[in-house]
């Protein structure tokens, strides 16, 4: 009886096998024939869980900048030294573009000047707009003095003790401490709003340039656009002209009392952080004020010759420094220039990049010379640089105008002076030449002045309008003078591309 019924056990069992197998084997033929997979259902929606700007990637900013991110709105309070920047986002979009190009988090410059729409794709390609808001805070660093019993500064003679404070805005560190302050300048020490020398009790990292004690604070009072330095100093650094000054635009304050806007900027001196040609070296200005104490006139072309560092004790001294400038200068001078040795005493590059600033900017005081400056390692050739004051550039020599000509440098005739004849003389030599129409397509070709200053202008447009409330100088309009600027720009380069090409 139990053998029947294991035999009827095994026989169910067997048709039921059968039948799963016949029926697992139907369903993958189904599957197979309709080609149809298991649906996969994509997100349609977006989520944005923050937006900000990290100091890893913004090497200008003192901390990272968390945006508020609120109603397909991303706002932030921002000063306008940031307004190129590298944003971090964190999200599950599937593909984020700005403006319609593709965005990475962490990667990609941007202008937050423009009108800015970011979009965040969903992974069914939905799209979630979120509008970049962005409340500029137009404020500069500020730099507050009150000075010892409040005494006026009204020498350049004598420093005044005094306490410095400046205020970094949150993009320069602050500082604090103690400095003297005296006045500077040749006839910009005559206007009304006065340029300032520092000398800080002790050495400091101040807005992020290198430690030393002397600063310089240049009041701009002639310059409308407070661009004018500023241009020449950055085509110096973008030609590679050593120990080129940096430009940080400030607000100042002496005693309680507004002055107004200034550029905050590097005395010219002889120092590893500055002019560093070393302990042996030598700074010299060619400058027809010629009011140093150790000073000499040239033999072949009567240039002002002042020695500016480092302070000499005799006579012995200075013989030794107009020797060697001699040497270099008689061999300009010569018949068989510059089929000579000449070069083997004054840097070629540095001629050709000192005398496209001086072009670019029509500084026509190379001509009579002043603050031009000439740089020597003991034993080392003579090297033009850094260059130096651009109040009377940009047409204003003669017209007392800035912008009123561009078709001007040399000067010719019975006006050339010492500096024509010297300057002039280096575009007698073909390698000159040659390098100067090589450095000069370079760079016309590599930077955009025009750029250049309407990016200053965002940043400067506040500071400036308060500093015309106070001194009243250029337009109304700050926009006028910015224009004036651009256009001359224009106009100038288009002349010298000509004037350069065909010397």
């Amino acid at each position: 009886m139990i053998q029947k019924l294991n035999i009827k056990v095994i026989f169910s069992i067997s048709i039921l096998s059968a039948a799963l197998f016949f029926y697992s084997c139907k369903k993958a033929k189904d599957i197979g024939e309709n080609n149809t997979p298991p649906p996969i259902f994509k997100k349609s929606t977006v989520s944005l869980e923050s937006f900000t700007l990290e100091k890893k990637n913004n090497t200008q900013l003192m901390n990272d900048i968390l945006f508020e991110v609120k109603d397909n709105q991303i706002t932030a309070n921002l000063s306008k030294f940031l307004f190129s920047v590298v944003p971090s986002f964190s999200s599950d979009a599937s593909k984020v573009t700005l403006n319609g190009k593709e965005q990475v988090s962490g990667n990609g410059l941007i202008d937050l000047r423009a009108d800015t729409v970011f979009s965040f794709f969903a992974e069914n390609g939905k799209r979630y707009e979120y509008t970049l808001k962005i409340n500029w805070n137009d404020s500069l660093p500020l730099i507050a003095m009150n000075t010892e019993g409040n005494v006026s500064v009204n020498s350049k003679e004598s420093y005044v003790k005094a306490n410095i404070t400046i205020d970094g805005k949150g993009v320069f560190s602050n500082y604090s401490g103690a400095t003297q302050i005296k006045g500077r300048g040749n006839s910009t020490w005559a206007l009304p709003k006065k340029p300032y020398r520092l000398k800080l009790d002790s050495k400091a990292s101040l807005f992020g340039l290198a430690e030393e004690k002397d600063w310089v604070l240049l009041a701009n009072y002639l310059d409308e656009t407070h661009q004018l330095n500023n241009i020449a100093f950055y085509t110096a650094q973008k030609l590679g002209i050593p120990y080129t000054n940096h430009f940080i635009p400030v607000e100042l304050m002496i005693n309680g009392k507004n002055l107004g806007l200034y550029l905050f900027t590097e005395q010219v001196e002889l120092d590893k952080n500055r002019v560093n040609v070393g302990d042996d070296g030598v700074l010299l200005e060619l400058d027809s004020y010629y009011d140093e104490d150790w000073k000499f006139k040239s033999d072949k072309y009567q240039l002002p010759v002042n020695v500016k560092d480092p302070k000499l004790s005799n006579a012995d001294q200075l013989a030794a420094i107009k020797s060697k400038f001699q040497q270099m200068e008689n061999l300009v001078a010569a018949s068989d220039f510059p089929n000579n040795n000449y070069l083997d005493y004054i840097d070629a590059a540095s001629i050709a990049n000192f005398l496209i600033v001086f072009m670019l900017t029509d500084n026509e005081e190379i001509n009579h010379p002043k603050s031009v400056f000439i740089n020597k390692p003991a034993n080392g050739k003579f090297v033009l640089g850094p260059t130096w004051d651009f109040d009377w550039a940009y047409g204003y020599e003669g017209t007392q105008k800035h912008f009123s000509h561009y078709q001007s440098f040399f000067w010719t005739g019975t006006k050339a002076k010492a500096g024509t004849r010297f300057f002039s003389r280096f575009l007698q030599d073909p390698a000159i030449v040659s390098l100067i129409k090589q450095k000069w397509t370079t760079f016309t070709t590599s930077n955009n002045l025009n750029d250049f200053v309407n990016d200053w202008m965002f940043l400067l447009e506040g500071a400036r309008n308060r500093d015309y409330s106070l001194w009243k100088r250029g337009n109304v309009n700050y926009q006028m003078d910015i224009s004036a600027l651009n256009n001359w720009i224009i106009n100038r380069i288009s002349y010298l591309t000509t004037y350069i090409n065909g010397l």
